[in-house]
């Protein structure tokens, strides 16, 4: 009883850990504001374009780490629930990336904390996920279906695993991963509708090399790779 009293508040706190919009805070370190340069949207790629490639991956280590952080609460905070307290507690961390408090809920697409969630809960496929996703970015043109791969191939594990095997609250781990690619796939429709009509551009996170100088980039409407 006492865990699932500790779980219930730690879901709004890994929410507002989740809020917390690196890719605002790094860009004001030039500042600047990220939401007024490129696409406007306040996420990796936005950052390696309009402001630069070391800070840009700054953002999505600091990304990646709100998720790993979640999921590592969630497994070894709650051990009755250690089978899907790590989904639960990274799928709230994702909804804060994506729906930030204290950015009018306006925040980046969720791939990067997502990844990190999954690094710790499925390491094994999500490291293989890895691996083809920089191959994908290195010789793709649409660059975020390397981002959605990274993301499906370990959610679609833990969905088998968790089926298969039914460990208490399976079916809570099921719901969540799913969960993971249904938020992720809706969150970048607006590139699907792009690459249907040709529109995606071409820019990966593999092709980015600049570094310091600023790249005002005007013509993307939004985000073409990792969030």
């Amino acid at each position: 009883m006492k865990d699932w009293i500790l779980f219930c508040i730690f879901i709004p706190a890994c929410y507002l850990l989740g809020s917390i919009n690196f890719a605002l805070v790094i860009s004001s370190i030039k500042n600047k504001d990220i939401r007024a340069l490129g696409s406007g949207n306040p996420g990796t790629m936005n950052m390696l374009r309009s402001v630069g490639k070391t800070l840009g991956i700054v953002t999505f280590f600091l990304d990646f780490a709100k998720g790993i952080t979640s999921a590592l609460i969630g497994m070894f905070a709650f051990k009755e629930l250690s089978n899907i307290a790590p989904y639960v507690l990274g799928f709230s961390c994702m909804l804060g990336h994506i729906f930030p408090i204290f950015t009018k809920f306006k925040g980046g697409k969720g791939v990067a904390t997502i990844l990190g969630v999954l690094a710790v809960t499925n390491t094994v496929s999500w490291a293989v996920a890895f691996v083809i996703l920089l191959i994908y970015l290195k010789v793709a043109k649409a660059g975020f279906i390397g981002s959605l791969i990274g993301v499906y191939i370990p959610s679609i594990t833990a969905i088998a695993l968790n089926s298969v095997f039914r460990e208490p609250y399976w079916y809570v781990a099921v719901i969540m991963a799913s969960a993971y690619i249904v938020t992720v796939t809706i969150a970048h429709r607006a590139n699907f509708i792009r690459l249907i009509h040709g529109k995606e551009l071409s820019l990966t996170l593999i092709t980015t090399t600049q570094d310091s100088e600023d790249i005002t980039n005007t013509d993307s409407p939004d985000d073409n790779c990792v969030k």
